[in-house]
């Protein structure tokens, strides 16, 4: 029978035909080799056995550190602990070995590093007392140093005080366990000696100069505080102020930010507490205003909204920033005059947020000046003393403009129909005309305007010239007139009259 050999490689053995001969077969046996199953080659020895037989020709404690190290390669945990081990057996200050082992070398030997501690620990204290020294908390001292330490006294400058008196002297103050700097440990008494009066917790943000602290947001005293910053930068620029905190005698201002009626209201006794220069029927008259604002003997300031939005609470804040940093420059117990002071703070508000928002009308309690009118100790011609006279109704602006900052537009329009300087200059608080604050605004800046050292030279002159307290205005004529000749000389070098005249011109060509 016919074969085709060709299907011998197609085909399983079991079901090839029969075909021709025995021997024919067997012929073809050769052909299905390829089809059988190979067989596995063979194989080297294990890592394990690898590791086994390199143990058995390992001589020296090197050796087994090397086979060690191989081991950890090989991931043969068992195996590397086995030749480390034999290693330190042949030398136990095997350093590699050893460290496999977490042992630390100390003075020429190997130890676990809690041995070791201990080692250093009882050497030193062998050692420190050779010299004559004693244990004080995880320091060694002498025994002079230790009677003074033990009494709770530490050195400061090279005198043996109390600790508290050493901190202090430091500049730090304890505040709830902490020692902190003292203008910010003293701020944050004051707040939080509010807080625990009225019962409820305080938001507090410590600023560059002040802490401010009520029952706004974050957020809101973030803002403000960044205002300060703003306004303060303004005010060292065109006064040449003492840096930072000086400014204050120290202390760090502390400016309270009242959402609701009752903790403002609630604060107002405690914090007139704190200081005795405020005159008798204060606190009555700051329940029924939008806040108050100090300066001796340290900074402080409270506002409240009062059925205000939240920008003009911040407003207040600026503008009393304004009023508390014109009073503390150069503050020697004697007050500015009203006009001054009260176009001083307007201006700082209008530089922190570029509106107006807020201007003070307070009452004042006003004592005549004690002595001769006219100054001159009951020598030569006495003069009458003059008051501001009763004038034409106060020139009015547009208080809408003001408010959203446009004062300068709303002073131009009525430049002509404002009043002289000296009666602007007479008038208290509770005399001012917005038209008055708005004069007032364009004069300190038109002063901040004639160069460097201007404004605060004619600060400085106010201040020197001021009546005693708590009087804001001379009301003598001459000693009037005589005071802002002083203080426009030292300035722009002009008299009052002709400062009143160069100002406008200057303001009509803003």
């Amino acid at each position: 029978m016919a074969c085709d050999i060709r299907l011998l490689c197609l085909l399983p053995l079991a079901m090839l035909s029969p075909c021709g001969t025995e021997s024919a077969r067997a012929a073809m046996l050769p052909l299905l080799a390829p089809l059988s199953l190979s067989q596995s080659p063979p194989q080297g020895p294990t890592r394990a056995q690898e590791f086994e037989a390199r143990f058995k020709t390992a001589k020296t404690a090197e050796e087994f550190f090397q086979l060690g190290q191989w081991a950890i390669e090989k991931k043969l945990k068992s195996e590397a602990k086995k030749a480390m081990k034999r290693a330190l057996e042949l030398d136990p200050r095997h350093g590699g070995a050893n460290q496999y082992f977490g042992k630390v070398e100390y003075k020429g030997e190997w130890l676990d590093p809690a041995e070791r501690d201990a080692r250093v620990a009882k050497d030193l204290e062998a050692e420190m007392l050779a010299k004559g020294l004693v244990r004080w908390k995880d320091s060694w001292v002498t025994v002079e140093e230790h009677s003074h330490l033990s009494k709770g006294e530490v050195l400061y400058e090279g005198k043996w005080i109390p600790f508290e008196d050493a901190q202090r002297r430091k500049g730090l103050e304890l505040f709830e366990g902490d020692w902190l700097a003292r203008p910010e440990a003293l701020a944050r008494q004051t707040a939080f000696d509010i807080e625990k009066l009225l019962a409820r917790p305080l938001q507090e943000v410590l600023g560059t100069d002040a802490l401010l602290a009520g029952d706004v947001d974050e957020a809101a005293l973030k803002a403000i505080s960044a205002g300060l910053d703003k306004g303060r930068l303004w005010f060292d620029g065109v006064t040449n102020a003492p840096k930072g905190l000086e400014l204050f005698g120290g202390r760090r201002a502390v400016f309270f930010v009242w959402k609701a009626d009752e903790p403002y209201l609630g604060s107002i006794a405690p914090i007139g507490a704190l200081t005795n220069t405020i005159p008798p029927g204060w606190a009555e008259a700051v329940a029924k205003s939008y806040g108050f604002v100090w300066w001796d003997p340290y900074p402080m300031s409270s506002a409240r909204s009062w059925k205000r939005g939240p920008k003009d609470l911040e407003g207040h804040c600026y503008h009393h920033w304004g009023h508390l940093l014109a009073n503390r420059l150069g503050y020697d117990g004697r007050l500015l005059p009203p006009w001054y002071e009260e176009g001083f703070a307007a201006l700082m508000e209008h530089r922190a947020h570029g509106v107006n928002l807020v201007f003070c009308r307070g009452e004042l309690i006003e004592k005549p000046i004690a002595g001769n009118p006219t100054g001159d100790s009951g020598k030569g011609k006495r003069h009458e003393t003059k008051v501001a006279k009763k004038t034409a109704p106060p020139v009015a602006l547009d208080g809408k403009g003001v408010n959203d900052g446009k004062w300068r537009e709303g002073l131009k329009g009525a430049l002509a129909e404002i009043p002289p300087f000296d009666e602007i200059a007479q008038r208290a608080f509770n005399e001012l005309s917005l038209s008055d604050i708005a004069a007032s605004m364009a004069i300190v800046e038109w002063l901040e305007s004639r160069g460097e050292g201007a404004l605060r030279r004619f600060h400085d002159e106010l201040k020197k010239g001021a009546p005693p307290p708590p009087n804001r205005v001379l009301p003598n004529e001459l000693l009037r007139e005589a005071y802002y000749n002083t203080a426009f000389q030292a300035a722009v070098k002009l008299n009052w009259q002709e400062a009143d005249k160069a100002w406008r011109e200057w303001f009509r060509t803003r």
